[in-house]
């Protein structure tokens, strides 16, 4: 278990948050707001390109109407976990305010948050050539117009290239619609934002990584059993799990599927057929066997896809090989989002999305620990094992944070059959 603490003896129980930072900053001045803030919500995901928030606010100085909210403002926020120097601090540009309530004395509404970085890309459109290495580019493109105060962190070196003019599309648009034709080894190539950095990779890199920790869920576990810095690794809660869904997946073209091209130049069409059993095999995953067994039905008809390009159209015109991404990363992405599920754990500022870390699920059984192996009669052999960190919804209330840890694995520990 990963029980790295900067000072343990700051720490008096976990969940403790300092909110070093919470302003709001108009045209005019810079204000304090902590004394009105019932609850902040901070969102990262690695399937959305920036981060997004939003504060309760409990306005009993109409800082509404005095300070003009208008939507023009920003908001900086800064928290950070006593015993550790990893904190969260990001500048958010407010985009709505909802849910307003008048009181007597006071009133209640929500303030809605994106990045800066979102903020700009919304009324930023790009009108030019673009060409090159697909992971140069998209790198061009965020230092160009995106990038404030984080970096963009690449851990990839694509194999790809990209040639096109972008119609009047926004910055990101055009980043997502590379990230779908990219591709290193396995094309499932993402671009997000976590709480530390921007960053350009792909699940199967994110896979390989490192466990950060290992968290463990224990229903019936006396806290007081556990040290202090092995609670920070307790599972409170978990949400359903959608553990198996074989007509969806069958309908998304997840297991199997087929690609028909039609080159409108040369009037050609090919046929080309995936199965994802086969191809997995030649990627890296979270563990070591896939979720469905080889021998499931599987019916490369049931999930067809038309995808038309021209041949020579421009000189400098990349082929699109759509045969070489589109169904493979069909199938990358739906198992990414197949068996995930959210998990409650006490809120630390050193964690960010995109994290692999280690989770330990009791069988739901009975358990006999007078015989066998105890520890692998304990823990269930297939929900346990390598999970990927999709998403986390920080939430802070006064001087405590909470984690919802949105986490995803491809594979098993385990065999199916």
């Amino acid at each position: 278990m990963n029980t790295s603490i900067d000072n343990i003896n700051q720490v008096i129980d976990v969940g403790d948050v300092e909110a070093e930072k919470l302003l709001l900053i108009t045209q005019s001045q810079t204000i304090d707001i902590q004394e009105f803030v019932l609850q902040t919500t901070i969102f990262e995901d690695i399937f959305s390109n920036i981060m997004t928030g939003a504060l309760v606010i409990r306005d009993s100085a109409n800082l509404i109407n005095t300070y003009k909210l208008r939507g023009q403002e920003q908001v900086i926020l800064r928290f950070k976990t006593p015993g550790f120097t990893s904190a969260i601090e990001k500048t958010f540009f407010i985009s709505s305010i909802k849910g307003r309530i008048l009181g007597e004395k006071d009133q209640i509404y929500v303030l809605h948050l994106t990045s800066l970085e979102g903020a700009i890309d919304n009324v930023t459109k790009v009108t030019k050539k673009i060409k090159g290495k697909t992971d140069v580019v998209i790198a061009n493109l965020f230092n160009t117009y995106l990038k404030q105060d984080k970096n963009l962190i690449s851990y990839a070196t694509h194999n790809t290239n990209i040639a096109l003019v972008s119609p009047f599309w926004t910055p990101l648009k055009i980043i997502n619609w590379i990230c779908n034709r990219s591709f290193e080894n396995a094309p499932n190539i993402v671009f997000y934002e976590g709480n530390k950095n921007f960053y350009l990779t792909s699940l199967e890199k994110l896979y390989q990584q490192e466990s950060y920790g290992q968290y463990q869920y224990i229903p019936t576990a006396n806290t007081t059993e556990w040290s202090l810095s092995e609670r920070f690794y307790l599972i409170n809660g978990i949400s359903d799990i959608p553990h198996l869904d074989v007509f969806n997946a069958q309908d998304h073209g997840y297991y199997a599927s087929k690609l028909i091209t039609h080159d409108i130049t040369l009037k050609q069409y090919k046929e080309f057929q995936h199965d994802h059993f086969s191809y997995k095999e030649e990627t890296e995953g979270l563990d070591d066997y896939p979720i469905f067994p080889e021998n499931i039905v599987k019916n490369s008809e049931t999930y067809r896809s038309v995808r038309t390009k021209q041949y020579a159209m421009f000189p400098e015109k990349e082929d699109p090989q759509y045969e070489t991404w589109a169904m493979k990363r069909n199938s990358l992405m739906y198992e990414a989002n197949n068996l995930k599920f959210v998990i409650t754990v006490p809120g630390k500022t050193d964690i960010e999305v995109g994290k692999v870390i280690d989770v330990l699920i009791p069988r739901s059984v009975a358990k006999d620990m007078t015989t066998g192996n105890q520890i692998e009669n304990l823990f269930d052999p297939y929900l346990s094992g390598r999970y990927l960190i999709t998403g986390i919804r920080h939430q802070f209330t006064l001087n405590k944070h909470e984690m919802y840890l949105e986490i995803m694995k491809e594979t098993f520990q385990e065999p199916v059959e």
